[in-house]
C-alpha cells in the first residue's frame, strides 16, 4: 500500500547533525497553523501518490503544531525542548531546553520563535532566537496550555487558570492580564474587534486589546477545545457537544449553529466561503457559511481529534490510530493513505507540495 514503510527506508541519520539554523524566515507563522482561518495549506497540492521524503525523532512526543518556514520546522516536545529541523534533510539544527513541557507548538516571527509551557514545573512564555535557540527572553504567566496568538504587536497566552495576558513581543513584558472564569484550552484569536477568548466554562469572551477589558461574552453550548477559525468579520468554532458555530462579532450573536452529530475536538479550517470540519466519529462536515443548511458530510470510519487540512486537490485528515488520508471533497472516496506509528493530534501540513505529519510518539514524517 502506496505510503507504509519501514524505517531502513528513510534518508535520515538516526543520530541528526547539529549545526547552526537561519539567521530568519521570511514567512511568519504568527498564529495556530499559520493563518486565523487555518487555511496555509489550501492552495497546495500534492502528488498523486506521496512517498516518504524523510523522518526523524526529536524527543519523548511532539506536542501541538509545528511551525513551517520556508526551510525550517520547529516543534516543542514532551520531554521540555524546542526543536528546530531543516525541512529539506530532516537534520535536527538544534534543540532548545526549556523549564516546563509544551503542550503547543511554537509561533515563528522572522528571525525568533515564541513558545508557552505548562506547570511542570514553570508556566512560561518564551522568545528563542531562531538561530541558534537561544533565550531572548522569559515570563512567568502560569500553565499554558493553549496555543499562542500574535498580532504583530503583541502575543497573547490564556492559561489553565483562566488568565488572559497580553506581553510585549520584544521583552516580554506583560501590558495586563485579565482573569476570566474556567480554564483556557483555545488559543486566542485577535481580530478587528477585539481579542476572542473561550474558556471550560463554555462560554465566548471578547477582550480589549489594548486594555483587557471584557466588551461582551455569549454562552456556548460545550467546550471549545481548539482554537476557532476566523475571517475577521465571524468567528467559526466547534464544542464538545458536537456543535459547529459561526459567531458574528459586532454584534456578538449566534449567526447560525449546525449539530455534527459527535464531539468536536480539532480546529475548523476555513477556506473561502467554505467551513471544513471533522468529528471525532470521523464524519467531515463541509459546510457552506452563507448557507449552512446546504453542507455535507463523508463518513471515514476513523476516530479523530485533530482537525482536517483542505487542499486544491482535497482534504487531508489524520487519526488516533496513525492513519492520514486525502479525501476527495465531492464524492469522499480516499484518493491516497499511509500509516504512522502513534496517535496524530494534530492537522497535517503541507507546504511547497511537502506534506508534514507530526506523531504523537515523537516523530516527523514528510512526504512528496
Amino acid at each position: 500500500m502506496a505510503g507504509l514503510f519501514s524505517v531502513n527506508a528513510i534518508t535520515n541519520a538516526c543520530a541528526p547533525v547539529v549545526r547552526s539554523g537561519p539567521a530568519r524566515q521570511e514567512t511568519n507563522w504568527l498564529v495556530y497553523l499559520g493563518t486565523p482561518r487555518h487555511d496555509a495549506a489550501a492552495q497546495e497540492t500534492l502528488n498523486p501518490d506521496p512517498r516518504p521524503l524523510w523522518h526523524v525523532e526529536i524527543g519523548r512526543g511532539v506536542r501541538g503544531a509545528p511551525a513551517l518556514g520556508e526551510t525550517i520546522i520547529a516543534a516543542g516536545t514532551a520531554d521540555r525542548y524546542v526543536v528546530v529541523v531543516d525541512r529539506a534533510s530532516g537534520d535536527v539544527l538544534w534543540r532548545s531546553r526549556l523549564d516546563g513541557t509544551a503542550r503547543a507548538g511554537p509561533l515563528l516571527d522572522q528571525d525568533r520563535l515564541y513558545i508557552a509551557t505548562e506547570a511542570q514545573p514553570e508556566g512560561r512564555v518564551y522568545a528563542l532566537r531562531l538561530r541558534d535557540g537561544k533565550t531572548l527572553w522569559k515570563r512567568d504567566v502560569g500553565s499554558v496550555a493553549a496555543p499562542l496568538t500574535f498580532d504583530g504587536d503583541a502575543l497573547y497566552a490564556g492559561t489553565e487558570d483562566g488568565v488572559v495576558f497580553r506581553l510585549d513581543s520584544e521583552h516580554g513584558n506583560i501590558a495586563w492580564h485579565r482573569a476570566l472564569p474556567g480554564s483556557v484550552r483555545a488559543g486566542p484569536v485577535a481580530t478587528p474587534y477585539g481579542l476572542v477568548v473561550t474558556t471550560t466554562t463554555d462560554t465566548l469572551y471578547l477582550l480589549d486589546r489594548e486594555t483587557g477589558v471584557v466588551h461582551a461574552h455569549l454562552p456556548l453550548p460545550g467546550a471549545v477545545l481548539a482554537t476557532p477559525a476566523s475571517d475577521g468579520r465571524r468567528i467559526y468554532l466547534a464544542t464538545t457537544n458536537g456543535t459547529v458555530m459561526a459567531v458574528t462579532l459586532s454584534p456578538l450573536s449566534v449567526e447560525w449553529d449546525f449539530p455534527a452529530g459527535d464531539a468536536v475536538y480539532g480546529a475548523p479550517a476555513l477556506v473561502a466561503d467554505t467551513l471544513f470540519v471533522l468529528a471525532r466519529d470521523g464524519e467531515l462536515w463541509i459546510i457552506p457559511t452563507e448557507a449552512p443548511q446546504r453542507g455535507t458530510h463523508h463518513r471515514l470510519d476513523i476516530v479523530a481529534t485533530a482537525g482536517p487540512t483542505p487542499l486544491v486537490s482535497g482534504v487531508l485528515v489524520g487519526s488516533v490510530s496513525g492513519e492520514v488520508l486525502l479525501v476527495d471533497r465531492e464524492t469522499g472516496a480516499i484518493k491516497w493513505r499511509t500509516q504512522v506509528a502513534g496517535p496524530i493530534e494534530e492537522p497535517p501540513l503541507v507546504r511547497d507540495r511537502q506534506l508534514v505529519v507530526i506523531a504523537g510518539r515523537g516523530n516527523i514524517h514528510t512526504y512528496r
